[in-house]
């Protein structure tokens, strides 16, 4: 073992290493592992010292006392110059222990970070959304352990940079969530396209300031809304319902004026042709039988005439179209996918294969969709003027 004069430069007294060495209680191991981490500090010791100090911590950071790992956690939480693999090994320990470090040390990487949101206890997750910098991959992964609390963190934390897709995740699982979404819609980096998404969940108090820091009008508002009234609908169809229930509801959406293109179009692009048929024929007054040839004719013709007589806009012609060449494709394979894969193909191709803009999800599609098709209503409009 080393003399005290090496101990004495690390302030350590003669009688520390006496009382370390006759009465090796969890206070003495404590009191030196605090004496211990705080060298670190010390720019002015040798490299001698340093590795002596480092040895030290190596047999520590192994103490059969949890309070002796937990000091030495808090005394090295805020060191940079603290050795990586002792706050490591803290930081893999268990929660008492390594809370200190995940929430404050700056060696730790994001790979480690990483490692120990994905491995890790709930709480290391909450400890680590709580850093004084969390990165976007970081926080992506905090977002993917389905850990609201860390979650809640991570959104309040000014700190956390966190990307656009990652704050859309956000709101799409937690946005009826107040505790979540309160946070979050307070966030100076809340992007519009998340803003918007949020006004059609969060509460009106919450809805109230999205509508005013991002400056949203009525219409813009009253859209929003009734875009989340159209996926909440579909997502209710139920592909296997009686054969009259749909004509039903297709009916019943009509007499309240929500029988819209986009509800229809988002239908399709779910795959939900029942739904489609339904609404082509209450548009058409044609019989059932008629409108499943029209609606699943592949060549150019049927569903255009069809199309037509349902007086359906012309703008979004082309992406109907992608939806149901989709759909037959992927029917006329023998793969039996459950409802909800199904779906998710369904959209991924059809936001794959529409060339009409840049999708990047389907909402996205379809209101982009929506504004060629106001375009193409006032351009119509003022042709009409001025004949």
């Amino acid at each position: 073992m080393a003399d005290a004069r090496e101990f004495e430069n690390l302030a350590l007294s003669e009688r520390d290493i006496e009382r370390l060495l006759t009465e090796p209680s969890d206070g003495v191991r404590t009191e030196v592992a605090v004496k211990v981490a705080g060298q670190f500090e010390n720019v002015s010791i040798t490299l001698r010292q340093r590795e002596l100090a480092q040895d030290i911590l190596g047999f520590m950071v192994h103490d059969a006392a949890v309070v002796v790992r937990e000091s030495l956690s808090k005394s090295l939480s805020t060191l940079p110059e603290a050795p990586r693999d002792i706050v490591l090994a803290l930081a893999r320990d268990i929660d008492q222990v390594a809370l200190p470090v995940l929430e404050e040390s700056p060696v730790l990487t994001d790979m480690d970070l990483l490692e120990i949101v994905v491995k890790g206890s709930a709480e290391k997750q909450v400890a680590i959304a709580g850093r004084a910098h969390v990165s976007s991959i970081v926080s992506d992964a905090l977002v993917q352990s389905d850990n609201r609390r860390a979650v809640v963190r991570l959104v309040g934390n000014a700190g956390a940079d966190i990307t656009e897709e990652t704050m859309q995740k956000v709101a799409e699982l937690y946005g009826d969530d107040d505790s979540v979404a309160a946070p979050l819609v307070r966030r100076g980096d809340l992007p519009v396209h998340v803003a918007e998404h949020l006004v059609t969940l969060v509460s009106e108090r919450l809805r109230d300031y999205l509508i005013e820091q991002h400056g949203m009008g009525e219409e813009v508002t009253r859209r929003l809304i009734d875009e989340s009234r159209e996926r909440a609908t579909i997502n209710l169809v139920d592909s296997d319902a009686q054969a009259d229930e749909m004509p039903h509801l297709v009916r019943q959406l009509a007499s309240n004026n929500r029988l819209t293109p986009s509800i229809i179009l988002r239908a399709a692009c779910f795959g939900e042709m029942r739904f489609v048929e339904a609404a082509v024929a209450f548009l058409t007054g044609l019989p059932d039988e008629k409108v499943w040839r029209l609606v699943h004719d592949e060549g150019p013709l049927g569903f255009r005439a069809a199309y037509s007589r349902a007086g359906l806009p012309e703008a979004l012609y082309p992406a109907f179209r992608v939806a149901l060449d989709v759909y037959h494709d992927l029917t006329s394979v023998q793969i039996d996918y459950d409802r909800a894969s199904f779906r998710a193909r369904m959209v991924e191709r059809v936001l794959t294969q529409y060339e009409g803009m840049e999708a990047k999800d389907l909402d996205f599609l379809l209101a982009g969709l929506a504004k060629l098709m106001r375009a193409e209503a006032a351009q119509a409009k003022k042709a009409e003027q001025a004949a």
